[in-house]
């Protein structure tokens, strides 16, 4: 489910179908599945019109009977379409309008139905953010036993809002300067947290932070099991979420190289100095929430029939660019699941 790719080119869940293509994980009639018409959620037209194909209406027996149709669901991004992306984009328009998003009750009862049958949940970045309702929410993160804190960031190469290419987005400085009542004076590398209540926090390089880039890191037992690198740069969008049950927990964290300042600073507002990058539980359903925008990737399609391309691929990458997502996807993403996927296929499906 995808109910924000107002692009035809699906960047979304380009990822996911890449996993999907390359390691033949096909429909039931043996086509491939496809990145533009696989998937529920927002279906933007040439037209600036768009349609909407999700859950929504469907009564109880309906959602049922798609859990048992399926033996899996991703849900990649919850977060809608806004009228300052569609029908274009247009950074500072405002005020801005929701035009789709949030999860549903459809979506939870379809959720529910499937961690029942002891179907495969994977669930990304934003999933428990608004536009969800509170009331949702709260479901949501009891159905999966996790339990989002509030707080999203991001790694930002440059925090000069003037930079020519536009790294920041407007509103963190124009937040930044309502909230403090200063200017907005950072141009280092940095990294930004901004809480659902709109508290701003920013750690700069070389102050708060030794090194800005905030890396995953994952100990040898997970390592073995999903088949990612010891340790990633990861330079997208994520949220701080936590287990909240007693079979959740954590496959990978995230970790800051934080100077005493950084400490403080991220101790004053109670932010926690490390937390998961995914969660997972595999008991009593098979439930993995990645805490980062993990599946919005301009993945290349270049060798995706090829064996070995991932080799390929990696060697083509450059994991120490900050502005190269590419590595990230082909060093953790892509093994882990890749992983998911045939460990979920050897447990139930074939068996």
């Amino acid at each position: 489910m995808d109910k924000t790719s107002y692009t035809e080119y699906k960047i979304r869940h380009r990822a996911i179908n890449w996993v999907l293509k390359h390691y033949r994980f096909v429909k039931p009639n043996g086509k491939d599945y496809s990145p533009e018409v696989d998937y529920y959620g927002f279906y933007p037209s040439a037209d600036a019109t768009y349609t909407i194909r999700d859950l929504t209406g469907l009564n109880p027996l309906e959602i049922n009977r798609l859990s048992i149709q399926y033996h899996a669901a991703y849900y990649v991004d919850s977060y809608g379409v806004y009228s300052n992306m569609y029908p274009v984009e247009n950074a500072d328009e405002g005020p801005v309008e929701k035009i789709y998003g949030g999860l549903s009750r459809e979506d939870l009862l379809f959720l529910e139905y499937m961690l029942k049958a002891d179907k495969l949940i994977m669930a990304e970045f934003i999933f428990l953010a608004p536009p969800t309702k509170l009331a949702e929410r709260k479901r949501a993160e009891q159905l999966l036993g996790i339990e989002w804190q509030g707080w999203t960031g991001r790694f930002f190469h440059s925090l000069d809002k003037n930079h020519p290419d536009r790294f920041l987005p407007g509103w963190i400085p124009e937040l930044y300067e309502a909230q403090y009542g200063e200017p907005w004076e950072f141009a280092t590398a940095g990294v930004v947290f901004v809480h659902e209540d709109q508290t701003l926090v920013v750690l700069e390089e070389d102050f708060h932070l030794g090194s800005a880039l905030p890396h995953i890191h994952t100990d040898a037992n997970m390592r073995k099991k999903y088949g990612v690198v010891d340790k990633i740069s990861y330079p997208g969008w994520f949220d701080i979420t936590l287990p909240a049950s007693e079979t959740a927990r954590a496959l990978s964290w995230y970790e800051f190289d934080f100077t005493a300042e950084g400490e403080a600073l991220m101790n004053r507002h109670q932010i926690p100095l490390r937390f998961p990058a995914v969660i997972f539980d595999e008991s009593p359903g098979r439930m993995y929430y990645f805490a980062g925008d993990f599946g919005h990737n301009p993945v290349s399609r270049r060798f995706v029939r090829v064996k070995g391309s991932r080799f390929v691929e990696l060697f083509l990458a450059d994991l120490n660019d900050p502005t190269d997502k590419s590595g990230f996807f082909l060093a953790y993403y892509l093994p882990l699941v890749k992983n998911i996927l045939e460990k979920y296929q050897a447990d139930v499906v074939a068996f």
